[in-house]
């Protein structure tokens, strides 16, 4: 696909401002949608982004909805509650701040199917190699600033100063009563993932909101619930999220997480998480372990299956088979997983990211209903399960096109000649990412000493560790 990567469309975000993507998705989506939901993470470009995406809404007959900052799981739900034909977040997820992306969910805050995204990704494509000057002028204009009040009553032009509402209407004559401001969705989320969860009383926790979305929402919903809170980077800041705090900068935040403390730490715009543990980091493939466990007592592993992915660790699947209960392995990203746990009639799968998905309790991933099932893991057994994972070690290969590169002559000879020495090791993923511009190269090591293996595939690829 040309935009569509691992999970939603995702760059820098200058680029995409540049070439004009949200405009076209939203031209697209116009073409197709009632009733569309956006909201956006806390990023800086995240209001010009959602400012481009209303305007090519706009080109078609959608009723826009403005949700404002929500983490994403929020926004999926908010998209069920109102019945919408589609939702969009505005968000780089846990990329650094310089990045920006949409994520698209279909009816009802489903995830699009591969087949929906690639029907998608062929129309944002068409629109772009067509004549688009008429649209050059529009994207002249930016939505009036009250629009994007958070808070404010259903847009009209009796709404609008009048500088304001002659910049409007000249660009939108008779368009601007069609966007709307969605009142008190995050607190019908908070409201929805507090009922899902009995009280943990006694219980402490440790959070790092990586000055994402989760900033003070997560921390009163854990506290509403009778735990004890203490919260790192626990405001909302677009210059800051994720730079050296959240999931994926945990290690620092691990040695901070007290003995008598379980510690959580999200990405910027909430869908996954990883949790410490006893000094160390519980990550995603740890996580599916305890949950599968918990739903195995409560009686939810009815087909005994597991959805991980490629880069699950082999350990799990072997953990899983103790407990009779069969792992099933998809590509990298969400749409694989829901995919699979939707032609299996399974429950629970998820990423080694943190990336847990749960359809008794929600459409997407969740990392505060992810984290919280951890806390009714142990409130159920007494106890987290022991998760020792086979060594893994991840390379970065840059590139401009991933994709042409592990199709190269020159990758795959690297590939063939690493498979042929080190297969009887352990076992050799490489795959061009979704979210960055590089390839991905892991190997899992099965042998006691996993250093010269992995320092021998480091001089192969001349790559740089992750």
């Amino acid at each position: 696909m040309h935009y569509f990567g691992t999970d939603g469309i995702r760059n820098i975000a200058e680029k995409l401002l540049h070439e004009r993507v949200p405009f076209l998705l939203g031209k697209a989506l116009s073409k197709n949608a009632y009733k569309i939901i956006i909201a956006r993470d806390v990023r800086e470009s995240s209001l010009e982004i959602e400012k481009q995406l209303c305007l090519g809404l706009l080109e078609g007959d959608a009723k826009i909805y403005l949700a404002g900052v929500l983490p994403t799981p929020a926004l999926a739900y908010t998209a069920q509650v109102e019945d919408a034909d589609f939702a969009v977040m505005i968000t780089a997820s846990h990329n650094p701040p310089e990045y920006n992306g949409l994520k698209v969910f279909g009816k009802c805050g489903k995830k699009l199917s591969l087949e929906a995204e690639e029907r998608l990704d062929d129309a944002i494509l068409a629109l772009a190699n067509q004549n688009l000057q008429s649209d050059d002028n529009a994207l002249k204009f930016s939505l009036p600033h009250a629009f994007l009040q958070d808070g404010a009553d259903d847009v009209s032009a009796d709404s609008l100063d009048e500088e304001d509402k002659a910049s409007a209407l000249a660009v939108l004559p008779t368009k601007e009563h069609r966007i709307r401001i969605v009142e008190g969705a995050e607190f019908l989320y908070a409201t929805h993932v507090k009922k899902l969860f009995p009280r943990f009383d006694g219980m402490k926790v440790r959070l790092d909101c990586a000055y994402g979305c989760f900033a003070e929402l997560a921390a009163s919903v854990f506290e509403t619930l009778g735990v004890e809170v203490s919260a790192e980077n626990d405001v909302r800041d677009g210059k800051r999220v994720n730079v050296n705090c959240g999931s994926t900068h945990i290690k620092d935040f691990a040695k901070r997480v007290g003995k008598d403390e379980i510690g959580f730490a999200f990405d910027g715009d909430g869908d996954r998480v990883l949790a410490v543990v006893d000094g160390k980091v519980y990550d995603g493939d740890a996580i599916l372990l305890a949950i599968s466990t918990l739903y195995r007592i409560q009686g939810k592993l009815k087909k005994k299956i597991v959805v991980g992915t490629v880069l699950t660790n082999s350990k799990l699947q072997r953990e899983l088979a103790f407990q009779n209960t069969a792992l099933i392995r998809t590509d990298v990203g969400d749409k694989h997983i829901l995919d699979a746990l939707a032609s299996s009639g399974c429950l629970l799968g998820g990423e080694k990211s943190g990336h847990v998905i749960m359809l008794d309790k929600a459409s997407t991933g969740d990392g505060l209903i992810t984290a919280l099932t951890l806390l009714e893991v142990k409130k159920t057994i007494g106890t987290l399960p022991n998760f020792t994972p086979y060594p893994m070690f991840d390379l970065t290969v840059p590139s401009d096109n991933p994709a042409q590169t592990i199709a190269s002559e020159e990758f795959k000879t690297k590939l063939s000649a690493a498979t042929t020495l080190y297969s009887k090791y352990g076992r050799l993923v490489a795959r061009p990412s979704g979210t960055e511009p590089c390839v991905r190269i892991t190997f899992e090591c099965f042998t006691e000493d996993p250093a010269p293996v992995f320092a021998k595939l480091k001089k192969l690829f001349g790559a740089s560790p992750n």
